[in-house]
């Protein structure tokens, strides 16, 4: 399953932004809080629409607590409520949508009117309305079918309309520099029980020739043979070796799926930036995986271009996306196949 476009309105920091023609492969680059990583939650829960619990997810990526439903707030533009946040997508040619809104509960004044038995409130200086935030309201439509989730922190519930009804197809992970390694002894294990590990040794064996088998020990410890007189725990080949197994892993977990990745040259070394992508690409390819990331780096775009055009020359599956925010305003600049290329070559600055 691959995403065509995705719009998305009033989320984060973002009025509204949409990216279409998004390919395998898609980088995201901008200048910081430009809203990349707010494009891939919104992607996520874009994704998994039916999970309330996802919108206190993408907080826990950001390593932020939510001590209570007003802090939903962080979700909306301006963290102001009065604006929904509208999420869209077209995903193999068929559309969802997701609307996400503040669950309101009255307040409730001590004093009373005996005459209607009106509730009164004679301390409030403001003319306005009070309304107290106890949760948010999800509604969500995939084809013609509409559905409503909710998720109150106070009330401890999280529920689903229609749960027996609707069943979520589309498989998504999301990936950050904190949650990168933290299900890969769990994905890698699920590979060896499916007999599916070795698509991904030789994948694995574009950067480490000489690696002969991967095995599980106690404790999640993942241990590679290497030729020599004994098993070597990962963790001594390097953070570089680690974060790239991490990716294939989930990759292959996410099969015909979307896996979204969070500065993805994080822990890699610029020069072993085309080992990388050599091995996504050859992944997302075996497991028809869309992946969409983001990424600071010059270096990581270059590589991915040239090792790109050295796999496929006359290929166009891959994007690249900078995003520029003026004020309150995003604007979306795609870069396609032939043009990066062109702007790498040149030294233009695609970032």
């Amino acid at each position: 399953m691959q995403y065509q476009s995705v719009t998305i309105e009033n989320f984060r920091g973002i009025q509204k932004l949409e990216i279409a023609d998004l390919k395998k492969v898609n980088l995201l680059v901008g200048k910081n809080n430009c809203g990349k990583t707010s494009v891939l939650e919104a992607v996520f829960l874009l994704s998994g629409m039916s999970n309330p619990q996802l919108s206190v997810n993408i907080h826990t990526f950001r390593d932020l607590v939510l001590m209570g439903d007003d802090d939903f707030s962080f979700m909306f533009r301006d963290l102001d409520f009065a604006t929904p946040i509208t999420l869209r997508g077209i995903l193999d040619n068929k559309k969802r949508s997701l609307t996400i809104s503040p669950l309101y509960t009255g307040y409730v004044p001590r004093k009373a009117n005996k005459q209607t038995g009106q509730q009164l409130d004679t301390t409030s200086s403001s003319t306005a309305s009070v309304q107290i935030v106890e949760g948010l309201d999800l509604k969500f439509q995939s084809e013609s079918r509409q559905f409503n989730g909710r998720i109150s922190l106070k009330e401890k519930e999280v529920s689903l309309k229609g749960e027996q009804e609707y069943k979520e197809k589309l498989r998504c992970s999301f990936m950050s520099p904190m949650t990168a390694m933290l299900q890969i002894d769990k994905r890698m294990e699920g590979l060896l029980v499916q007999k599916k590990l070795d698509n991904v040794l030789s994948i694995l064996r574009g950067i480490e020739p000489n690696l002969l088998d991967i095995r599980m020990g106690a404790g999640g410890m993942i241990y590679v043979d290497i030729g020599r007189e004994r098993l070597l725990p990962i963790n001594i080949m390097g953070d570089g070796m680690r974060r790239i197994l991490a990716i294939i892993a989930a990759i292959a977990d996410m099969k015909n799926g979307v896996l979204l990745v969070d500065e993805i040259e994080n822990s890699l070394h610029y020069a072993s930036l085309s080992l990388a992508w050599k091995a996504i690409l050859a992944s997302c390819k075996e497991y028809n995986v869309q992946m969409i990331a983001t990424t600071h780096s010059y270096e990581c775009i270059e590589a991915l271009s040239n090792t790109y055009a050295e796999i496929e020359p006359n290929g166009d599956n891959i994007r690249l996306y900078r995003i520029d925010q003026s004020d309150s305003r995003h604007q979306v600049f795609p870069f396609n196949t032939e043009v990066l290329r062109a702007g790498i070559e040149k030294a233009f600055e695609v970032r």
